[in-house]
């Protein structure tokens, strides 16, 4: 057995606006009278117009100087009447809910009475009879209000005295109401609420009514995702004739007139919503209806609480049954689904029954009220199923107590229970339960029946609580920057605000921890720690969330570590959470580095501009990533940034692509050629005559040895060598030396000498590029050669004309020269040439009588 739950107003998603004319509806009103102000039966003296004149019977009818019934002194006066003497008007009351006739009389005379009577499709009847002096009011009832209706005035007494019995009538009236045509609203609102600030509930709105300008009281409420003690709605600005009225319970606005419907206008499109918490979130929808009951666009129906303490279901039922709201039907209401639970439980002004019941057949509990009269929605006891939705609270139903627990009761919040949302149901017997269990009243809907007229009294807006994320400003690509040199990317400057507390690279952990020196607060920094021969997993980090972390591969091995700062460091404070540590990593060997630096100041880099359609946004970065090529000059780096608003709202990610590509070549000049006499005179390859190469990023560019290439020429050969200079990056050029092979080489070989015994003789040779000759002489056919010198005998050893010098003897028959050539400036072996004889004749005389003798020596 459970607790009393009602619902009310619903307050939180949807706003309802309630355009109220009263408690009750307008009227529209019109009068049919006759106040006798001049001698005719014709007189209409209302704003209607009877359908004819008055009708006397047996009278002479004529209403100024004939009959005893007559117009005299602007009365209708009655005197002496007999022989059923009458008389008639008829009217038309068709069109209206309901009429009251009412007037005025005065017997002046005699002790007789009149009776008035009004026709009621069949026949005439009498509502008052005319005794005295006095007044008659009467409520016509609906029989009596007719195309047809008539009013009827004849004796209600005996034969009057002659002249003596008189009585007046004057001032008869016809009051009747037409029911008011409800307003109709219309408008639209379909916003976005920034957290914060506040929003109209309204974007336009009109209200229109053919038969009134004014109304009583406008109802404004937030029927779908109210959050009690969060969402307020607010009158803003001046409206006099307008008080407002706000329920937190119902989560609803009361804007308390009477005001024109202008004025409701302007008042409705003042009022603002607004939320207290820091990040609301969802769909609010606000329904603005005429009338209290409250609008719930989800089934377009109409709820009210009527409280009433005590009440069994059953009269409840009953109850609820003859209520109307502007010509729709009420009924107990049927809650199906959890939009609909909600706003009869969360958002009620009281507790109260529902129309379930499983009084004819225990544990199949139905709606026995309204369109679903009849549907089964669950069956059992607390563990039972839900056939359709169910409500219940934790443990119910339960059919406790001797006569059971047939009727189904919204708990009271007091007694929720087992997780069950506030508004949830208990079953209680008829008469309710006690305490908390007590029935406070029940909850009537309107709509959904055979019948009900179309009412547009209410006008459904909604608001979106800010789920828009925030926009880029800056152009895709615009901070883009390319640069040849890692050097020449702007970073933050050296830090003295930083002290660095520790930094540990053993084997084993890895940490370092920051401290403010200084009472300033630094916004930017950065670590880092160069040439490690290591790289970090920032995931295994205990406080990833303080840096950025980067890294740039150096390509020997070894990596520059960045740890970008997230946040600023407060004066005299730590980087945010403490020292970071990594622990539990081995590393398998030695880890080391060229240390750490921290760095500090204005950010290099401006951030990209976002924007938001709630203004306040924040754009942080949120990623680092480094793609090495070629080394620390070849990489492309892109840093990623996200804007994000007041609610949380997140962009897309925003890049900058900082490329850093060195395609300058180094410089180096070529070297200055030398002149050889043989291959072997060229030195080796040596990088170090390279010695004026530069870079424009790299300190010391690399020089190697490419080759030597040949020109393939005979004597001068040209040897040129080249070497390449390079960067880290890969750029590079080449430098060369010529090398001018100029060998030195026989152009004429000695030739064979004839001599004559006691003569001389010479021998010669012709070379280039040579300066230094060495004569030699074999006496042995050419097995061997001894050098020779210059003496007696002979001269020109050392140059390239021998001489033997006279006499030469026949001893020297068959001897061989020959000859070394070489350059005294060149390591090359010398070159020998061919070997040349000797041959020595006798010597001949010549006498004058033409004899020859041969002379021997």
């Amino acid at each position: 057995m459970d607790g009393i739950a009602l619902k009310g107003k619903l307050v939180f998603g949807i706003l309802v606006l309630a355009l109220l004319g009263c408690t009750s509806p307008f009227w529209a009103q019109t009068t049919y009278g006759d106040d006798f102000s001049i001698a005719s039966y014709s007189n209409n003296s209302g704003t209607g117009n009877f359908l004819g004149p008055w009708t006397e019977t047996s009278d002479g009818n004529n209403p100024a100087t004939g009959g005893r019934i007559r117009v005299n002194a602007n009365q209708l006066r009655f005197r002496n009447l007999r022989n059923n003497r009458t008389i008639t008007r008829n009217l038309d009351l068709s069109p209206y809910q309901s009429v009251t006739l009412s007037l005025d009389y005065n017997r002046t005379g005699g002790n007789e009475s009149l009776a008035v009577q009004l026709f009621d499709g069949t026949t005439y009847s009498t509502v008052a009879v005319l005794d005295g002096t006095g007044s008659v009011s009467y409520a016509l009832n609906q029989n009596q209000i007719s195309a047809t209706a008539g009013i009827r005035i004849r004796s209600n007494s005996g034969d009057w005295d002659n002249n003596t019995e008189t009585i007046f009538v004057d001032n008869i009236l016809f009051t009747a109401q037409l029911p008011d045509q409800p307003p109709v609203l219309t408008g639209s609102g379909d916003q976005i609420y920034c957290p914060g600030g506040s929003v109209p509930v309204v974007e336009s709105i009109s209200i229109t009514d053919p038969d009134d300008t004014i109304g009583n009281a406008v109802y404004i409420q937030i029927s779908s995702g109210y959050v009690n003690g969060e969402d307020v709605l607010t009158l803003t600005g001046s409206h006099p004739n307008i008080t407002p009225s706000w329920n937190p319970t119902e989560g609803e606005l009361t804007l308390m007139g009477p005001a024109s419907y202008v004025a409701f206008e302007a008042a409705v499109l003042a009022t603002v919503f607004s939320s207290s918490s820091g990040n609301p979130s969802g769909t609010k929808q606000f329904s603005i209806t005429v009338g209290e009951p409250n609008f719930l666009p989800e089934t377009q129906h109409y709820y009210e609480f009527v409280p009433d303490p005590g009440i069994s279901w059953t009269d409840a039922r009953d109850a609820a049954a003859t209520r109307t709201y502007l010509g729709l039907q009420g009924y107990l209401v049927t809650l199906t689904s959890q939009e609909e639970a909600d706003f009869a439980g969360q958002q009620a002004s009281g507790f109260g029954w529902i129309g379930a019941t499983d009084e004819l057949v225990e544990g199949e509990w139905r709606w026995a009220t309204g369109p679903e009269a009849g549907t089964l929605f669950w069956t059992g006891l607390a563990n039972g199923t839900e056939i359709t939705y169910a409500n219940w609270n934790g443990g119910e139903p339960n059919n406790v107590g001797s006569n059971g627990e047939d009727y189904a009761h919204i708990a009271a919040a007091s007694v929720i229970r087992g997780g069950a949302p506030i508004g949830a149901w208990n079953d209680l017997p008829n008469g309710g339960g006690g305490g908390a269990y007590a029935s406070q009243g029940y909850v009537v809907e309107y709509g959904g029946m055979p019948g009900d007229p179309v009412l547009n009294i209410s006008l459904t807006t909604s608001i979106t609580v800010d789920s828009e994320p925030p926009t880029w400003v800056t152009t895709a690509g615009a901070l883009d920057q390319n640069y040849q040199c890692n050097g020449d990317v702007p970073t933050l400057t050296s830090c003295s605000s930083l002290n660095t507390t520790f930094f540990n690279q053993q084997q084993f952990s890895w940490g370092f921890g920051l401290q403010n020196s200084t009472a300033a607060v630094v916004t930017n920094w950065e670590v880092r720690i160069t040439n490690a021969n290591y790289q970090l997993d920032p995931l295994q980090l205990t406080n990833q969330a303080a840096f950025n972390y980067s890294e740039v591969d150096n390509g020997n091995g070894t990596f520059d570590l960045i740890l970008t700062g997230t946040g600023p460091i407060p004066g005299f404070g730590g980087i945010p959470g403490g020292n970071i540590q990594w622990s539990g990593v081995n590393f398998g060997f030695t880890p080391t580095s060229d240390g750490i630096s921290v760095f500090c100041g204005a950010t290099p880099f401006s951030p990209p501009v976002a924007t938001d359609n709630c203004g306040n946004v924040t754009v942080v970065q949120v990623s680092d990533v480094v793609t090495n090529d070629n080394g620390p000059n070849d990489y492309v780096r892109v840093v990623g940034y996200e804007a994000v608003d007041d609610v949380g709202n997140t962009s897309s990610i925003f890049t900058r692509t900082i490329t850093v590509r060195d395609t300058t070549a180094p410089t180096a000049s070529n070297l200055a050629g030398a002149t050889v006499f043989c291959a072997s005179d060229i030195p080796a390859p040596d990088i170090l005559v390279v010695n004026d190469e530069a870079d424009n990023c790299s300190p010391a560019p690399t020089v190697s040895f490419v080759g030597d290439i040949s020109d393939g020429g005979a004597n001068p050969e040209i040897i040129t060598r080249t070497y390449a200079v390079s960067d880290a990056a890969g750029n590079s050029i080449q430098v060369t030396q010529t090398f001018t092979v100029n060998a030195f080489e026989i152009t004429q070989q000695p030739i064979n000498f004839s001599a004559t015994a006691g003569g001389s003789a010479t021998f010669m040779v012709g070379a280039s590029n040579a300066d230094t000759y060495q004569w030699q002489l074999s006496t042995n056919g050419g097995v061997s050669f001894i050098n020779l010198s210059d003496t007696a005998a002979y001269s020109g050893t050392q140059s390239p004309t021998l001489s033997l010098n006279a006499p030469i003897s026949s001893a020297m028959q068959g001897y061989q020269y020959r000859v070394l050539v070489s350059n005294s400036n060149a390591a090359c072996p010398a070159i020998l040439s061919n070997s040349a004889a000797l041959s020595v004749g006798a010597a001949t005389v010549i006498t004058n009588r033409r004899i020859t003798f041969r002379v021997q020596q």
